[in-house]
């Protein structure tokens, strides 16, 4: 370990330790600006300076690369939990619409660029192992977000856009067939229109150029590191919800967009639509209403199997990735520095947001677990202990299970010290304390998960495993700001950087969340979620 200062980095804002933004004073329509503040200090004693650096790796989380034109989209549903709207207070935050949905992947560009930025670990200095992303890195399950992701981790050209070339059928763009005032539109509204209610209402700004900007080709900078990646809900489930099927497919590739309920549905039918734990349906029926859009037959869904057998890193031969271990379906075990890191699949197949494992992968970790009896183990996975909820099983399949089986069976194993994980998009730490005489001792594991890069604050997260003279471990966490500018230059738009910006800022400023201001505090985290120092007895010592 070379004793770096805590918070060394390549230049100002580096990480958040030197520099944190923060919504400014709102204006109009209670829209803020972003500004620079003080940066974050780490919650907790730096790692001993004689300690040895058993791993350090980059960890993003959904990233949710978003196909914003395809007609297996559900925004239509999403402006009834809009603030004033009938329902809003029975139905919450729905989540089918992002105004920032069609930045994502210029922000995972930014993301990258950061990590090009950081390539040793900020507190130990210890060369970055490997990328951890752990999930949703699509939004819609579908074949071209998938080979989006896979263009822009390898470094390739990334075409962010489906249908017509020429012309976007996202629902905020200009020329689409129907006009809606529940969408925002950056162009604005065309004549004989009435102003979009995030403009009128939530001072959203106007950027024209905007959505031909977010459809032009970019040239991704690649992951500076091998990266490994752990399979998300969205990346199996239509807006991470159904289960796909051959209508479903059918309408992914066709000609038609659904806009409204059916006559004569309620809009507390999208409680089924959006549910947490399966089973979940789209909702439309032979009378909904639809709107022309361009097929594209690139926009099916990706098949069982295609996850893993599409992303296997190019680099996995190179030292620094680790050694493969073992694979079980999407999830998989390898060896990432000195340590073991298990990687789960806690998608439910058969729908709804939330997670569980089945029997099977429960059987298989317990195994990799004891196999890794003698080394450090931090276990990763999308959904997080809290979320493994959905236990749902049609006749026939196997029983599933959830956050209790998976925890018990992980404190078991004392060299388990940490799960990293995402699915929540936000910044958290929760401790879990071993049964027994060992959590007398303290003994037990951290679980861990990072913000999203789709939502606010759209960051990334270092994390350091030191093992500390004296029998302790310590794992150092270093919050990251995607590589975009506080403001942008709306003549610059063909700048991922300031797109980036402009997806930040929209972010910050959702106006859904401004109802309950503790939401986006939530996903910022607090003090000891962020820049942070957390410590376990080592149970190897």
């Amino acid at each position: 370990m070379t004793g770096l200062p805590a918070g060394h980095g390549e230049g100002p804002g580096a990480t958040t330790v030197e520099r944190r933004l923060v919504r400014g004073g709102p204006g109009e329509g209670g829209w803020a600006p972003l500004v620079a503040t003080h940066g974050d200090p780490y919650v907790g004693a730096p790692p001993h300076p004689q300690g040895r650096t058993l791993a350090a790796f980059a960890h993003l989380s959904d990233l949710h690369l978003c196909d914003a034109e395809s007609p297996a989209r559900q925004e239509h549903l999403d402006h009834h939990g809009d603030p004033g709207a009938p329902y809003a207070g029975r139905l919450g935050i729905i989540g089918t619409y992002r105004p920032q949905e069609i930045l994502t992947v210029q922000v995972a560009t930014r993301a990258l660029h950061a990590l090009h930025r950081l390539d040793r670990a900020p507190v130990t200095g210890r060369p970055l192992d490997a990328v951890l992303i752990t999930g949703d890195v699509t939004d819609n399950a579908q074949r071209n977000e998938l080979t989006w992701y896979d263009a822009l981790m390898s470094g390739w050209t990334v075409s962010p856009r489906s249908g017509d070339d020429r012309h976007s059928s996202w629902v905020g763009a200009l020329g689409t067939a129907a006009w809606s005032t529940h969408f925002w539109h950056p162009d604005g509204a065309p004549a004989g229109e009435p102003v979009d209610r995030p403009t009128a209402l939530f001072g959203y700004p106007r950027i024209p150029g905007l959505v031909d900007a977010a459809r032009a080709d970019l040239v991704s900078p690649g992951s500076p590191l091998p990266w490994h990646t752990v399979h998300g809900n969205h990346d199996a489930l239509l807006q991470g919800t159904v289960a796909p099927d051959a209508a479903l497919g059918l309408r992914a590739t066709g000609g038609a967009r659904v806009v409204d309920l059916a006559p004569g549905q309620t809009p507390l039918v999208v409680l089924e639509a959006v549910a947490p734990l399966g089973p979940a349906r789209y909702t439309d029926t032979a009378h909904s209403p639809t709107v022309p859009v361009p097929a594209d037959p690139d926009r099916a869904f990706v098949d069982d199997g295609e996850f893993t057998a599409r992303l296997r890193d190019p680099r996995d031969d190179d030292p620094r990735a680790g050694t493969v271990v073992a694979r079980h379906g999407n999830a998989w075990a390898r060896d990432v520095g000195e340590v073991r890191v298990i990687a789960l699949d806690t998608v439910n197949p058969h729908g709804g947001w939330q997670g569980s494992v089945d029997d099977a992968q429960l059987t298989w970790l317990d195994q990799q677990l004891t196999a890794a009896r003698d080394r450090y183990v931090i276990v990763t996975s999308h959904h997080p202990s809290w979320t493994l909820t959905n236990l749902y099983a049609p006749d026939g399949a196997p029983a599933r299970h959830g956050a209790e089986a998976v925890l018990t069976l992980l404190l078991r194993h004392p060299g388990v010290v940490a799960w990293c994980a995402g699915h929540v998009h936000a910044h958290s730490a929760l401790r879990h304390t071993a049964p027994g005489p060992r959590g007398d001792r303290g003994e037990g594991l951290w679980e861990i998960t990072t913000a999203s890069l789709v939502d606010w604050p759209q960051q990334l997260r270092v994390l350091e495993l030191v093992r500390e003279p004296g029998g302790t471990i310590a794992l150092v966490g270093t919050v990251v700001d995607h590589d975009a500018p506080t403001t942008w230059d709306p003549g610059a738009l063909d700048d991922t950087a300031q797109l980036g910006a402009i997806s930040r800022a929209l972010a910050a400023n959702d106006y859904r969340a401004r109802r309950d201001p503790v939401r986006p505090a939530l996903a910022a985290g607090r003090d000891g979620d962020r820049n942070a120092v957390w410590r376990l007895p080592d149970p190897h010592r």
